[in-house]
Order: structure tokens, then sequence, then C-alpha cells
């Protein structure tokens, strides 16, 4: 009998109770996970809900002892790390004994899901945040001549603050640091963008404003050792010289597609409702979008996203890579000091998609014309007359409409005075005033002043 039927016996017997160092543990009867190396179950200990690793040997008995004493090393020299930032916290590593067998179980802190299962709505920011993740934990472990291994979408764990979190972290033979986790950074992020790491396919297919991302997902992925990065140092490098924008030159180029569409009203204030000018103003930045990059966003008091502007053939224009909102009219500000301009973006309430047969806000279209539901798209396949079909995740295009009225703003992140951090209560007074039936020019004249009052200026030089 093989250790993983034995131990799976053992339980049973035991229906699910152990005993370990740091108390009586329950054990789920269902594992949360399971792999080559072991099975991972939740359970509730001294009062707490824990995670628990049971790692089984599938070698001969003569080897067992030495694959003890390795996993134990292993897991002492990540316990002694100086920093444990994005690695799985645990909290002991015992060892059960079942029939003889030693079967070592390390207890870990539980953790909200997987990344595989988080995956749900794609953004960018999302994108963004797992991509510094990646970069971050893998560096910090070279640097202590750390190597995992085998990163994957199940041992990228996320937390109740959907932070993410290592596991599963494995020991390096030697201080230099393999290729192997760059290139499971590379497919990690092909993963999230498509839900797979199969074909030849880019970023820039779902998130239109990370196009430099491409180029660094095809050196991790390539075979090529000469166009490879080998460490995340060189692949970091590489990101700064693709996005670095000067703040200056971000601030002159919305400041001058701005005022280039409205010539006789700008520099000040201006109101738009002329459907034709307003969709000339965003093709401008249509064009732009990879000068911009992930520079500029769309937001209210609580709310921010990359704007990745792209007109609609039905007088739609999709935020990013799947808001899509009909737009009622715009109000810009221009300033001679260029952190005080801003977009002010009033859309309208919009009529639902029939999918299905249901009337519905979400939706995704394949192959440019047939519909299909929010959650075949995100999944990868759709039914059809009883039939499933395997979607090419590269032929999906999301629709996500907002079905109140409501209004955004446009500006460059942390650039423009608005999104300071420090003018929060401006904004929060702003989209006060928006919760009435309508916004006139006093209102908005008055918000300008608020803006000019709470601009944190930095020293100039």
């Amino acid at each position: 009998m093989n250790e993983k039927q034995l131990f799976l016996e053992f339980l049973e017997s035991e229906k699910h109770r152990i005993s370990l160092s740091l108390g009586e543990c329950q054990l789920d009867s269902k594992p949360l996970g399971r792999s080559e190396a072991g099975i991972v179950f939740k359970g509730r200990m001294n009062g707490n809900d824990v995670a628990l690793k049971f790692f089984l040997y599938n070698g001969d008995d003569a080897g067992k002892e030495k694959w003890l004493s390795k996993l134990k090393a292993k897991y002492l020299v990540i316990s002694l790390l100086e920093t444990r930032n994005n690695i799985v916290q645990y909290a002991d590593f015992d060892m059960i004994t079942v029939q003889g067998q030693e079967i070592p179980v390390l207890i870990m802190k539980l953790y909200r899901c997987s990344l595989e299962e988080y995956r749900s709505i794609l953004s960018v920011d999302s994108f963004l945040k797992l991509f510094h993740f990646l970069t971050n934990t893998v560096q910090f472990l070279h640097s202590m001549g750390i190597i995992h291994g085998a990163i994957t979408p199940r041992n990228i764990l996320v937390d109740d603050h959907n932070d993410f979190v290592l596991t599963d972290i494995a020991m390096a033979e030697n201080t230099d640091p393999d290729y192997s986790d760059i290139t499971a950074i590379g497919e990690i992020l092909r993963w999230y963008a498509f839900g797979n790491t199969n074909g030849d396919v880019t970023i820039s297919k779902v998130f239109p404003a990370l196009k430099f991302y491409d180029r660094i997902v095809e050196r991790c992925l390539t075979q090529d050792s000469r166009q490879r990065f080998h460490t995340v140092e060189e692949m970091l490098a590489f990101v700064e010289i693709q996005k670095e924008r000067d703040p200056n030159d971000l601030l002159k180029e919305f400041s001058l597609i701005c005022r280039k569409n409205f010539p006789k009203e700008l520099p000040e204030f201006v109101h738009c409702s002329d459907q034709k000018k307003i969709n000339k103003l965003f093709s401008e930045f249509v064009e732009r979008k990879e000068f911009f990059g992930s520079n500029l966003v769309y937001f209210t008091d609580v709310e921010r996203n990359i704007f990745s502007p792209q007109l609609c053939k039905n007088g739609y224009i999709k935020f990013d890579n799947s808001a899509q909102l009909r737009i009622l009219d715009i109000w810009i500000h221009s300033d001679t000091d260029m952190r005080n301009d801003y977009i002010l973006v009033h859309h309208s309430n919009t009529s639902p998609e029939k999918v299905n047969g249901k009337d519905v806000y979400r939706w995704a279209v394949y192959e440019d014309r047939t519909l299909i539901t929010w959650e075949e798209a995100m999944n990868g396949f759709a039914e059809s007359d009883g039939d499933i079909i395997a979607l090419d995740r590269t032929k999906i295009e999301f629709y996500n409409r907002l079905p109140r009225e409501g209004y955004f703003f446009i500006a460059l992140n942390h650039l423009h005075s608005l999104i300071n951090p420090a003018n929060i209560g401006t904004l929060r007074d702003y989209f006060f005033r928006f919760s009435f039936s309508y916004v006139n020019r006093y209102i908005l004249e008055d918000m300008n002043n608020l803006t000019k009052q709470h601009v944190t200026s930095p020293r100039r030089k």
C-alpha cells in the first residue's frame, strides 16, 4: 500500500481528527487541494482555522530519511529569512506517525483562495499588482539563494485584503538563480490574461494599455538564451526603460490633447455635449494610448481604473478592456498649472444586452459575432445546442455596462491634483454634489476653486 492510500485510510479511521504538538486538530473531510507532493486540508485547531499540508513520500524506503532531512532543512531556512513579505505564513512543522511511517505536516495560515480561484474579473490593476508581486518575491528569494522551481496559479494564495503570497517554496542547490522562475513569471502573466499558457498570444490583446508587457512575457518564455531574461533585475531594468515617461511630458500631452480640441475655450473651462467633438477628443487619447500607458486613469472618490479607451461603432466608448459607457456630455478644465487639468465625464444609464434570452449588463462576444455569457467567457467554454465548445481566449471581447447614470473624472494618476491622496475630501465633496439631478456651471466653478485650495504643490527647484 502506498503512503497516500495509507494516510487517507488513517484519516477515515480517526474521523479526520489528528494530534499535533500544537494541539488536537479537526480536519475537513474534503481536501483543499492535491498535488504529487502532498495534500492540503482545512482544519480547526485551538479555536482557529488553519491549513495543513501533508507531504507524502513516493520513493523507496532507503531514500526516505534523506528526503525528510531535506524537507526539514528547507522550511527551517525559510523560517529564518529576515523578512517574510509575500511568503506564506506558517505556525509549525510537525510529524504524525501512521503504521510506523512518519508523515510530515506543515501548519499554515488559512488563506481565502488561490490565484487559480481568484481569477474572475480581469483588470489592469490586478495584472500590474500580480507582476510586482512576482518580481518582488522572486527577486528576494533569488537574493537569498532560493529557487522556487514550480510557481503556478495554484501555489499563489490570496488573503482577505486581496494581497498575494507564495507557497511551496523549494531550496536551491547553489546560489545561481535558475531561469525557470523567470519563465514562470511569463507563464503566470499569460495565464492571468488568457486562462492558459498555450499559443503565441499577446497581453495587449486583453489589456491594450500594457503593450510593452508583450515584450516582457516574450522574453520570459523565449528559448533563445540571448534574448531571455536571466535575472529579475534585468527584467525590471527593461520595464523601467519601456515605461519611463517624464511627468512633465505626460502633463503637457494631456493638456495639448484638451486644448487642441477646444482652441477657442481653453485654457480655462469648457462644457461640451457635441458628440462629434467628444468622439474626436477621445480618439486622440486612443491614438496616444501607448504613450500614456497606465498613467491615465478614470475615477470617482472610491474607484480608480486604468483609462484605455476604444471607440465603438454603436456610439459607446469602452473605457478599458470591458467597461462600455455612453457619454452625455463632458466638462474640461485647463489651467496655467497643468496639474489642475481634468476631464469630467457625464455618462447615461445604459441598456442591457440580451444573451440567451436574458437581459444582462455583462457579456462577451466571441469571434466578433457570437454573444456569450460573461461566465462562459471567463471559463473558456460555451454551450450551444447542448454541445460544449472550447473558446479561443484571443477571440473574446468583454463588455460591462453601467445601468445607472453617473460621473467619472479622467486625469493623470498621481500627477493631477484631483487624485492626490491629500485631496480625497475634495473628491468626496464633488461626488456629493453629483448626486443631485444635475451639475451646473456654478457648481463646477466652485469645484475648480476647491481644487486650487487643496492642491499640494511640490517645491519647484
